[in-house]
């Protein structure tokens, strides 16, 4: 406190792109929208005509061809083949949102073309992510010849080779990073796949599971694309062009005839379909899904978006909403015993890694968001497996450190490991911690304290005149915000703050008015 001010230092480092006013003011003419306008679209690479009304209306343009996705002919050969021959087909999926609503895209798909379907969710604590021999060994046993994978396997080049030698053909569909070498698969469907000519690279498990369905249907099944909409919104990919497109045709379908799994589910969380934003689907849809998962068995999830039954339907959501709040008094807790151990270290290091006996394996990529928030590292949480000898975590990261690259230089340590730049899952043994923590540390001591302190995007500085209605809803209409697109945070200099109140059940959020001379606005903090 200095001379009667309290002066609060932000834990964030505020960041603006300037942009040219001359290059603004002539984009401005040439896309015929005002100068506010123009520089939040040139920041988000809308530039021409053609991609400002792709921006502002889906309902113009269609998807990609799923043909141009590398192997997809194959892929569709091969199944119409076991469909005509009656051959039974396994989706082998994923336990999170983009999974199980990856499964429920193509199974739906697959059942309309008259096809002997069933969906495989391995369990994350038994069986851990993505594909393995014994799994594998037992689809083949019930007498399957044909298996998919859905958001996963691009990775699992062993369990491939496997499936060759028991003669179970697999047909691999995914979006996480590859290795080097692809896994030797009858067809290996992958948005950024070497050879594709395919012109967007960041569709989501679930975006692939929908091209393949295109080109197995030979038009788009619209009536799945709010599935399509969920899974892309909560695996936090890019927003951006065909994701875009797919989200906002999505939450039109989930405003009008929603999945009955999710009318269920949405009534359970409280969430009014009707008027669905991607921030239903961000903090009510997606984290029930995901909840399931994290505790058991993701077959519920699943079985819930494929249930054609009012009451079907709303069992499954009651469980999943079970499961949510045994999964948020989870994190609460171990999140506690996570910071604990953090600030008891003698020394802040640069990279967090932190393990524990009797964690919970599958909220640990929520503790591992927590504590990035609170200390501003790059975190790995890791659950200790005594019987087995293993320890099964989740990793988050920050912008500055690519946390799958970093991961890759311990290959040698790991058993399992995958994942993005900002997020990953992996596997190691007990005895292989302390040596991977003293690698990790080394690795992460090159990130600067302006690395490791979080931004602040400000989209751009502006008058409380300018934040009119008119305005807002012109800001509204950029929708949906994610990835690639985020939703705009505006400075206003030399304001005063009037009438702070705490408000909400907790009183942690405000209510203010921003005043600067005849000006005002009412405005809130979270």
């Amino acid at each position: 406190m200095k001379g009667g001010t309290i002066v609060i230092h932000s834990k964030y480092i505020w960041k603006t792109e300037e942009i040219a006013k001359d290059k603004i003011a002539l984009l401005a003419e040439e896309l015929g929208v005002s100068p506010v306008l123009a520089e939040m679209l040139s920041k988000r690479k809308v530039t021409t005509k053609g991609q400002l009304d792709k921006f502002f209306h889906p309902d113009k343009f269609s998807a990609y061809d799923p043909f141009l996705l590398k192997e997809m002919d194959i892929a569709v050969e091969r199944i119409k083949q076991a469909i005509h021959q009656n051959e039974k087909i396994m989706i082998y999926g994923d336990y999170d949102a983009d999974g199980v609503t990856s499964i429920a895209v193509l199974f739906k798909s697959l059942e309309k073309l008259g096809a002997q379907v069933d969906f495989y969710i391995p369990n994350r604590f038994t069986e851990g992510y993505g594909p393995n021999k014994e799994a594998f060994q037992m689809i083949k046993n019930q007498g399957y010849d044909l298996l998919i994978t859905v958001d996963n396997g691009i990775a699992a080049l062993d369990v491939m080779d496997f499936a060759k030698e028991i003669d179970l053909d697999v047909i691999v569909t995914d979006h996480h990073e590859k290795r080097e070498t692809l896994p030797k698969a009858v067809a290996v469907i992958h948005p950024r796949h070497p050879l594709s000519e395919y012109p967007f690279h960041d569709l989501a498990g679930v975006g692939v599971s929908y091209k393949l369905s295109h080109a197995l249907l030979g038009e788009e099944p619209e009536e799945l694309l709010d599935l399509v909409a969920v899974g892309t919104v909560a695996d936090l990919v890019s927003l951006t062009d065909e994701n875009r497109l797919l989200v906002q045709k999505g939450l039109q379908v989930l405003r009008s005839t929603p999945n009955l799994g999710l009318q269920s589910l949405a009534k359970k969380a409280g969430a009014k379909l009707h008027e669905a934003t991607e921030e239903t689907i961000g903090f009510s849809l997606a984290p029930r899904l995901n909840a399931v998962g994290r505790l058991g068995d993701a077959d519920p999830a699943c079985e819930l978006l494929l249930a054609q039954m009012d009451e079907e339907a709303d069992e499954l959501a009651q469980l999943i909403d079970e499961a949510n709040k045994e999964r948020r008094a989870l994190v609460q807790d171990m999140t506690k015993q996570a910071s604990q151990m953090v600030e008891e270290m003698v020394k802040m290091p640069s990279m967090i890694v932190v393990s524990a006996k009797g964690w919970n394996a599958g909220v640990l990529g929520i503790v591992a968001s927590r504590l990035v928030e609170k200390f501003g590292r790059p975190t790995i949480c890791l659950a200790i497996d005594e019987e087995t000898g293993l320890a099964k975590g989740s990793g988050r990261s920050v912008p500055a450190f690519h946390l799958y690259q970093e991961l890759d230089q311990n290959r040698d340590l790991l058993e399992a490991f995958g994942g993005h730049p900002m997020a990953a899952g992996l596997t190691l043994r007990v005895d292989a911690i302390l040596e991977f923590t003293e690698n990790m540390e080394k690795q992460a001591a090159k990130l600067s304290q302006e690395d490791l302190k979080p931004a602040l995007l400000i989209e751009d500085t502006i008058s409380l005149e300018t934040a009119s209605l008119s305005f807002i809803q012109m800001v509204e209409q950029m929708a949906p915000f994610g990835t690639g697109n985020p939703k705009p945070l505006f400075k206003f200099a030399g304001v005063h703050l009037e009438g702070t109140k705490q408000i909400g059940a907790d009183k942690t959020h405000l209510k203010n008015l921003l005043e600067k001379r005849w000006s005002f606005i009412r405005c809130g903090w979270i």
